[in-house]
């Protein structure tokens, strides 16, 4: 395996590598789209309840959320350019010091392959506990005017991870029952989290269901500059 330091490099080349070879452009229908449902993960980028999705906060549009399980988080992340956010965390662990994460994903679309999108991106860049770097796909098995009509939508998102997904599959599904309610399940390499998230607008959505074998609740809220 290669150590982190390596993934990094690797994980970053080919996100470079994918801006030149894929046509892309940040789904801004998506992004307007309450279904998306974004919320910050425990340890800041947008995702599930740990696990990251390929999706990233909205261009110019912040994203500040808070979690509360055993280990408790306050986050934030900007769209600084179409496809691109940055952010930070500040993990309070359970049994341990505070850590403060930068963390920063690409979101690509590829050409013809609609409803798929890939992430790239780095958790705890200065490497406080444990540098991360992943790739996650995310797909939409409804698409949002499917939704618009019906009541049940799938999305399914798989990838991998190292550092605090100890170099193993990740990834989760989220079983959409209308445009207020979800259900999320999710794998990051150690524990399955389970979570009823609940999207009140574009600005206010909320979950919270099991996270490491404890109850947890988070919430995030976006706001437009």
């Amino acid at each position: 395996m290669f150590g982190r330091k390596a993934t990094v490099g690797v994980a970053l080349a080919a996100g470079c590598m994918m801006f030149a070879v894929c046509a892309f452009a940040q789904d801004d229908a998506a992004d307007k789209d309450v279904l998306r449902g974004h919320m910050n993960t425990l340890y800041g980028p947008v995702g599930l309840i740990t696990v990251p999705t390929a999706y990233v906060t909205s261009t110019h549009n912040v994203d500040f959320g808070m979690d509360f399980a055993k280990d408790k988080s306050v986050s934030g992340n900007y769209g600084i350019v179409s496809g691109v956010d940055v952010g930070a965390a500040f993990i309070d662990r359970n049994g341990g010091s505070g850590r403060t994460f930068g963390n920063a994903k690409v979101n690509i679309i590829p050409a013809n392959f609609k409803g798929f999108e890939l992430g790239i991106g780095v958790i705890d860049v200065a490497d406080t506990w444990d540098r991360t770097s992943y790739a996650i796909a995310s797909a939409d098995f409804a698409t949002p005017e499917y939704l618009e009509k019906h009541v049940i939508g799938v999305r399914l998102h798989a990838g991998f991870g190292n550092g605090l997904f100890r170099e193993k599959l990740i990834g989760g599904a989220e079983l959409v029952l209308n445009k207020k309610f979800a259900v999320i399940g999710e794998y990051n390499g150690f524990d399955t989290n389970f979570a009823l998230r609940y999207v009140h607008d574009k600005s206010f959505r909320l979950q919270a269901g099991v996270q490491g074998h404890s109850l947890f609740a988070a919430t995030t809220y976006g706001l437009t500059f």
